[in-house]
């Protein structure tokens, strides 16, 4: 059997899964789902879609990252909601990932301690 490849996907999110995203679970129902086909490029249809929780949002961010290399994922037909958690959550995870804290480890002797509360 010859396999061939499709150019593109369009996926429509609400009918596909449910016009409320709210779990991480759902997202690795979509990911099962893109794995799925054999496109190069995906859209992401969120038109229906009147919500995503950060935690939804935050699971299809991290999904896009670790597919980026076998599909170009797309997200289109975003509401105004959708998009600012989606801008929010991206935006958290760009700055916790730059300030990122040193943990310096000191060994200290326990007697020193005892040395300062007896002087």
């Amino acid at each position: 059997m010859i396999h061939t490849e499709k150019s593109h996907k369009n996926l429509i999110i609400s009918r596909l899964l449910a016009p409320i995203l709210s779990s991480r679970d759902i997202v690795d129902i979509l990911e099962k789902i893109i794995k799925k086909t054999n496109t190069k490029s995906v859209d992401l249809d969120f038109s229906g879609v009147k919500f995503i929780s950060r935690s939804a949002a935050h699971a299809l961010l991290l999904m896009k990252e670790r597919l980026q290399a076998k599909r170009d994922i797309s997200f289109i037909n975003t509401n105004k909601d959708v998009t600012n958690m989606l801008r929010i959550v991206a935006a958290n995870r760009v700055v916790s990932e730059k300030q990122k804290p040193e943990f310096n480890i000191e060994k200290i002797s326990v007697n020193s301690l005892f040395k300062e509360i007896l002087v």
